[in-house]
């Protein structure tokens, strides 16, 4: 299920078709996510493990939410997921590129890398994520209304 809460927005200067890389990429990670989570096997007979039960009943509702809203000239883009979510230790590596942990031949690395830049250079926004295992992921994007004239130059 995808929730949509789209708060009241200003029109917006931007580069849309890299703002839709950037969308489809957060999307398609948070649909991984949950496909991942609902993959996930059991636990074996006579184990329990409360974490990895609460997981699964969340990821039976999965749900995608994107909320927009618009605050003193940015406009705030919040996109998050009930998925498995992830560790620090990969949430710190997600914008570099080539960081990926899906299996060979099934991601490059380098969607966020690039959808971070396309954020942060070509929109001088900000991209930020916060993920708690077991819980979901959510990320941020934060960009002005207006572009300076110098933003997007190569």
């Amino acid at each position: 299920m995808v929730v949509k809460d789209y708060g009241q927005l200003p029109r917006v200067e931007c580069y849309a078709g890299q703002l839709n890389q950037v969308f489809m990429n957060i999307l398609t990670n948070a649909i991984d996510a949950i496909e991942e989570a609902r993959n996930r096997q059991p636990m074996p007979k006579g184990q329990t493990s409360e974490p990895f039960a609460s997981q699964i009943a969340d990821c039976l509702s999965a749900t995608i939410t994107i909320c927009t809203q618009a605050a003193d000239g940015w406009i705030i883009i919040r996109m998050s997921d009930n998925g498995l979510g992830m560790p620090e230790e990969v949430r710190k590596h997600l914008f570099e590129p080539f960081f990926t942990t899906k299996p060979i031949g099934q991601g490059t690395g380098l969607g966020m890398s690039i959808s971070q830049q396309i954020i942060v250079e070509k929109h001088q926004g900000r991209l930020e994520c916060s993920s708690t295992l077991g819980k979901g992921t959510e990320f941020v994007i934060t960009i002005p209304t207006r572009l300076n004239p110098e933003s997007g130059k190569s």
